[in-house]
């Protein structure tokens, strides 16, 4: 909410209570007037309000499982018994003598009310919202057993019910019971306010604002005068309160197309959490959906049809929340189409899965990184049209780039006429070794399919060495790249060179996972750069 918003809504909130002082202290001001008929239908409306968004917000409770929308509910049921009971005690339209139980029942309903909205202010954990849960039947039963006691008291006459009321409706009682049920009311309000400042929800601001205005109905409850116009405010604010909300509802109802979740801003926040994931999850599903569908040839514009409807059900999913998923899994398919082919599958579903994958940072793993660049590519794009030049790098990683990920390789980078991956990260692989054996040599033949017709294309030299190496993130804030950096990476460049144009050279590490099943060709020891000792390499024939 903006500044101006702000301030507007809190005089709105204020001007009934700067009212009530006016009135108050200047009695000239307080104005008698005496309509029974408008007084009964005015509490009755209330009431009636009340009750309606009480059994509401109990069937979403009960939808949702959640305990914060029950005591709400509570709070509603009890406002709108015991104004029921106001309501009768209109004298000349049901019952021709005021009952002094059914006159002072408007503060102690709304009372019992602001102890269920402070209740329901509590963030409960899942072990207490689990408890209260089981305890929906006894919670649900109490606002009906309170009335029925109230109205069982004020019937029979019995103590403190058995005289008139007073004149005023005003004691000394009744004035601490509104400051108990004002302050009650202040508590949840604080706290909601809290919750809006995190959560924004027009039906949370509705009964943020709600609570405000029975805080001052309670006070003018406490200090008003029978039939003068500070005594009918605090019916007017009431039904102001619980109007406010109905509208909002309505609204809400309006934009979402159900009713299912009008009150899912007020939930608790364990409640949030998990309707966002059940919303990740049929985005998800919808996505898959629609890959599958176009996988077949479905048009991309056509309905979901039974599919949606079935979604929207498991999900309990209004429809307005199933259009704006069903637009953002589309524009999630278009998106994850378009930004997969700039980085492997395996991380994209790795971060998919997890987004924490993204940070910059990484670990030590043991991997298998191969790497492959073309022999003689410098003087063939030297005198080679550009455009050609690209064809034949297209090409080529057209070929290769299945080969590697179709072993679970992770291509982690291109440079020029240089390729890089990766095996074993971010999933495991504890045959990685075998796999990036395996992708160099099919890699090689692919190639060599190619190059047939193509005596001048410049074929690829392939080095793969197995050992520790940091893998994660590196880069910047801005942009950043998924890679292996360390002495295994540089090694594996350093066997690459030694290779010729159309061979495998591997490392020791790789030749010894590999053990029998390779068919292997020893090298000379190559030396490498930040290393004392040479290391031994050999040309990969083949696989047993």
């Amino acid at each position: 909410m903006s500044k101006v918003s702000v301030l507007t809504w809190a005089a709105a909130i204020t001007l009934p209570a700067a009212g009530l002082w006016l009135l108050l202290s200047h009695p000239k001001l307080d104005a008698h007037y005496e309509h029974h008929p408008q007084h009964f239908w005015l509490v009755l409306a209330a009431a009636a309000l009340a009750m309606t968004l009480g059994v509401i917000l109990f069937r979403a409770a009960r939808a949702r499982r959640d305990v914060r929308l029950i005591l709400v509910s509570l709070m509603f049921q009890f406002a709108a018994g015991f104004l029921g009971l106001h309501a009768i005690a209109t004298p000349g339209v049901i019952i021709q003598m005021p009952n002094a139980g059914f006159v002072y029942a408007v503060p102690v309903g709304l009372t019992l009310g602001g102890f269920a909205a402070l209740a329901s202010a509590i963030e409960y954990g899942p072990v207490a919202a689990a408890r209260l849960n089981r305890l929906v039947w006894l919670l649900s039963a109490l606002p009906i057993l309170a009335l029925v006691v109230w109205a069982a008291f004020s019937l029979t006459g019995l103590p403190p019910f058995n005289g008139m009321p007073s004149p005023t409706e005003t004691s000394r009682p009744l004035v601490i019971l509104a400051y108990l049920g004002s302050l009650s009311y202040l508590g949840a309000a604080i706290a909601y306010a809290r919750q809006f400042s995190r959560r924004r929800g027009l039906l949370l601001l509705s009964v943020l604002t709600a609570f405000v205005l029975l805080i001052e109905a309670l006070l003018a409850v406490g200090y008003g005068r029978s039939w003068q116009a500070s005594w009918w405010e605090w019916h007017v604010l009431m039904v102001a309160a619980f109007a406010l909300i109905a509208l909002s509802s309505h609204a809400q109802f309006r934009r979402e197309g159900s009713a299912l979740g009008l009150f899912d801003s007020v939930t608790l926040n364990q409640t949030m959490a998990a309707l966002e994931r059940d919303y990740s999850r049929a985005l998800t599903e919808m996505a898959e959906v629609l890959r599958q569908r176009a996988a077949v040839g479905v048009p991309a514009d056509q309905p979901l049809g039974s599919v949606g409807v079935e979604l929207s059900k498991r999900f309990g999913l209004t429809e307005r929340q199933f259009a704006v998923l069903e637009q953002n899994a589309r524009l999630y398919r278009q998106l994850d189409e378009l930004f997969r082919s700039y980085m492997s599958p395996q991380v994209a579903t790795a971060l998919l899965a997890n987004p924490a994958e993204a940070d910059l940072g990484g670990r030590i793993a043991e991997v298998s990184v191969l790497m492959a660049d073309l022999s003689g590519f410098t003087p063939f794009a030297e005198h080679t049209d550009p455009a050609l030049v690209v064809q034949m790098l297209n090409t080529y990683y057209g070929a290769i780039v299945p080969v590697i990920l179709g072993e679970g390789g992770v291509v982690v980078q291109f440079v020029g006429d240089a390729v890089m991956a990766v095996f074993n990260v971010p999933t495991a692989q504890p045959d990685h070794a075998l796999r990036a054996a395996r992708a160099g040599l099919v890699l090689q033949q692919a190639v060599a399919h190619i190059a047939a017709g193509r005596p001048d294309w410049p074929r690829f030299r392939v080095g793969v060495n197995t050992g520790p190496a940091l893998v994660g993130n590196i880069g910047a804030a801005q942009m950043r790249n998924y890679t292996a950096i360390g002495d295994t990476t540089n090694t594996a460049a350093r066997l690459q060179g030694v290779a010729q144009p159309g061979d495998v050279v591997i490392g020791p590490l790789t030749q010894t996972q590999l053990g029998s099943r390779a068919l292997v060709q020893p090298l000379h020891a190559i030396s490498v750069k930040g290393r004392r000792e040479p290391v031994t390499c050999f040309v990969l024939r083949g696989l047993r």
